[in-house]
């Protein structure tokens, strides 16, 4: 795989180095269950800046943090646009197409937005403090099939190498003349197929290569595999993974009280 495609950067900050990446994987977890425990946007906008801040502490590169903080913001948008016309309770602030739009509505799109943006930061905060090595020993570690854990590993790596064939395709139709940017929806997504046609047979092909060079390699001719990487529970992980499983369960017990719950009865 070249060089430079990995949503992993190396740091030397405690993220990256002190924690082990099991530790992190339950953090990981440990957000998803609070973003779905909670559905009020002051609670939720506190966990997204708390994983912003854990961005910004673990000193990654925030051009390439940015993207994944569009696609979160994108969430939001989307959640403010669509919630109120399903969340009407309480009195209308204005009406559009006959749906009337409350504030309590406009809050809940705004919490459903923050949900979702919560768990995409997490993740990529995740992926770009652990290296795919230890991802893929700490998977395994925690019970799944070494198979499992290399091919999980494997994908997330993907992901940049094929945003960055999808790049160059786009960049090689436009210099055939094909014009991506102009036209309606339903024209531009006609003039996709010229890039998902050659990505699709790129990522067959890179597929192939990967197994090809794993198979020469003798990947899975013992049950019982060594690593050059080694990873062991910490002081430090014990006492953020019992934080983690207090952090849970107080986020049960307060869903079932309601607080840090706006619409009762929703999500």
């Amino acid at each position: 795989m070249p060089v430079g495609y990995s949503i992993y950067q190396e740091r030397d900050s405690v993220l990256h180095q002190r924690i082990d990446p099991r530790t992190k994987f339950a953090l990981l977890v440990t957000s998803f269950v609070l973003a779905l425990a909670y559905n009020h946007p002051a609670v939720l906008g506190l966990l997204t800046a708390t994983v912003i801040g854990a961005a910004w502490w673990s000193r990654l590169d925030f051009r390439r943090f940015l993207p994944i903080l569009l696609a979160a913001g994108w969430f939001l948008v989307l959640g403010i646009l669509v919630w109120p016309f399903y969340i009407q309770v309480g009195p209308p602030l204005f009406f559009i197409f006959g749906s009337a739009i409350t504030i309590t509505g406009l809050l809940f799109g705004l919490a459903m937005g923050l949900r979702v943006s919560l768990m995409v930061a997490a993740a990529g905060v995740w992926m770009m403090t652990t290296s795919p090595q230890k991802m893929t020993l700490g998977l395994v570690r925690m019970g799944l099939p070494q198979k499992a854990g290399i091919a999980m590993s494997t994908a997330i790596r993907l992901v940049p190498l094929l945003n960055a064939k999808r790049a160059t395709i786009v960049e090689a139709q436009r210099a055939r003349g094909l014009r991506l940017d102009t036209g309606n929806p339903l024209a531009r997504a006609r003039k996709s197929v010229s890039v998902l046609g050659p990505l699709l047979l790129s990522a067959i092909d890179l597929a192939q290569a990967i197994a090809i060079a794993m198979d020469a390699r003798g990947f899975g001719a013992r049950a019982e595999r060594t690593s050059l990487v080694q990873i062991e529970l910490t002081r430090l992980d014990r006492i953020i993974l019992a934080a983690c499983g207090m952090a849970i369960v107080a986020s049960v017990v307060l869903r079932l009280l309601g607080i840090g719950v706006i619409v009762q009865g929703y999500l």
